[in-house]
């Protein structure tokens, strides 16, 4: 989806396609705080350090030596640099509030700033015995929630003289990382799953219209800034916790079904180096032939991103599971 916003023009996916920033975001909150209660529930602890030492592992090495690499091609292309400041920023995930050297690394630094933040909060839950106090738990979730939509509007209301108007600033975008931290907490802490099965074929017509802004409204406009970007992300969580479940049917069994989803679980398996690279042969494209194609940039993204998840994000997985083992 974020490679056809990116990259091709006039179809549905360019359109739509920069929502699946926020469908990472609660596939993201639902998954990474999963590991989290998880581990809580198994154990009546965890392990923050460890933690954050396992993301570190998964975040850090691909993405430095994208911007190592992205330095390099910059001079050889193109006979300019980037800013000190552009660097910096990146390096310090600051690119969310300030310029970067992409325009899509912002999202990573929203991703960074709710690691620490998560894990700040179970520290503090963790210490005070809050984490099994489902009330305090999903009332907080909840009132932050809320919280960023009034932030969100604030801003947004202020700029209504703009047609579209973007933003990417971690507090205006985390909502999406909340839903899918508060499906988590009721997957793992309560009994709403058993409940949600029950009815989730209803769910899911909910969903497909909670999402339903996503083509009507434009990405940008007020309304999508505003109760747009509620509304999808609550139905992005209803799609999460319905997959839960969808995937056990016998009827993924048959090829016609299961080699489609092998092959985009064989994407997503690579998906993270995949979304650092996919920018960067649209650049050589333009630069070598000074055209694009979308076809052609596609395979090469691919390709590309498959490339070093094998040779730098695998490797230093492999270290991480080695030194400090999933619980």
């Amino acid at each position: 989806m974020v490679f056809f916003r990116h990259i091709a023009e006039d179809n549905i996916l360019h359109y739509i396609g920069w929502s699946g920033v926020d469908l990472f975001f609660v596939l993201s909150g639902f998954l990474v705080s999963g590991l989290i209660f998880k581990e809580y529930k198994k154990k009546n602890k965890v392990d923050i350090k460890k933690f954050l030492i396992r993301r570190g592992f998964k975040i850090y090495p691909p993405f430095y030596f994208f911007i190592i690499v992205s330095l390099i091609l910059k001079s050889i292309f193109t006979q300019e640099s980037y800013s000190l400041s552009q660097v910096l920023n990146e390096i310090f995930y600051l690119q969310s509030y300030r310029n970067g050297m992409w325009i899509h690394t912002w999202s990573l630094a929203v991703e960074e700033h709710f690691y620490i933040g998560l894990a700040i909060l179970m520290a503090i839950c963790l210490k005070y015995k809050m984490i099994e106090n489902v009330k305090f738990m999903i009332s907080f979730l909840i009132l932050w929630l809320v919280i960023t939509f009034c932030m969100r509007f604030y801003i947004s209301y202020q700029n209504t003289d703009q047609e579209i108007f973007t933003f990417t600033q971690t507090h205006l975008r985390i909502d999406g990382i909340l839903v899918g931290v508060l499906a988590s907490y009721l997957y793992y802490f309560t009994d709403f799953y058993a409940r949600f099965i029950k009815i989730k074929h209803f769910l899911l017509i909910i969903a497909l219209l909670l999402i339903s802004p996503l083509f009507i409204f434009q990405g940008g406009s007020f309304v999508m800034n505003t109760v747009g970007f509620t509304t999808i992300n609550l139905g992005f969580g209803i799609i999460v916790l319905y997959s839960l479940n969808v995937f056990t049917n016998k009827v993924f069994e048959h090829n016609i079904i299961k080699i489609p989803v092998q092959l985009m679980c064989f994407i997503g398996l690579h998906s993270y180096s995949i979304y650092l690279w996919h920018l960067l042969p649209d650049n050589i494209i333009n630069a070598l032939f000074h055209r694009e194609s979308v076809i052609l940039t596609f395979i090469l993204t691919l390709l590309t991103g498959i490339f070093f998840s094998l040779v730098i994000e695998k490797p230093f997985l492999k270290m991480r599971d080695k030194f400090y083992a999933k619980n």
